[in-house]
């Protein structure tokens, strides 16, 4: 076929298609904002942009299953986040003491208590993550990780408090 005929029949085509189309009511087409260029005689050019959206992704990796120890003695455990982007930090206890950013909790037994200390530290750092204490815009750190170290110390009773297992609960919550 030639062009002029191949031309006439899609053009045949197309407008046969929009009379349908058009037939549904009062629609007008929107222009197209970009229109297309036209090349007489050079190449022409276009192009589609591509994105590829990432959305904020966190991990915990809690380390330390428990944490366990006497009276007087301290122990530690370890926690790591990953992340993909700056992320916020809020570690607590279920016991904490006081209604405020502190160190202090308590592991009870019923009615009894024996008093804590709570460390929390971003490894390499020295300065104290306090329970209650909402930590924010933290980068994440090598490939994506940071480590946290938890350090906790029981006070002494001796044989002020009845024998018996004493509990608490470390929480932590990783948000954006």
């Amino acid at each position: 076929m030639s062009k002029f005929i191949k031309t006439a029949a899609a053009l045949m085509v197309f407008g046969a298609f929009s009379t349908v189309t058009m037939a549904g009511g009062n629609h007008h087409p929107k222009p197209d904002p970009k229109p297309t260029p036209v090349c007489n005689e050079g190449p022409c050019t276009g192009s589609i942009p591509i994105q590829v959206i990432v959305p904020k992704r966190c991990e915990l990796k809690v380390k330390t299953p428990s944490i366990s120890l006497k009276d007087g003695a301290e122990a530690s455990g370890q926690f790591m986040v990953g992340a993909n982007a700056k992320y916020n930090l809020l570690v607590d206890t279920d016991n904490r003491v006081g209604g405020g950013k502190t160190t202090k909790s308590a592991a009870k037994s019923g009615s009894h208590a024996v008093g804590l200390t709570v460390e929390t530290k971003l490894t390499g750092s020295s300065s104290v993550i306090q329970l209650n204490d909402q930590q924010t815009n933290i980068a994440p750190g090598s490939n994506g990780w940071n480590s946290y170290n938890v350090l906790v110390k029981s006070e002494g009773v001796g044989i002020s408090k009845p024998a018996g297992t004493y509990t608490d609960k470390y929480n932590i919550r990783v948000s954006f």
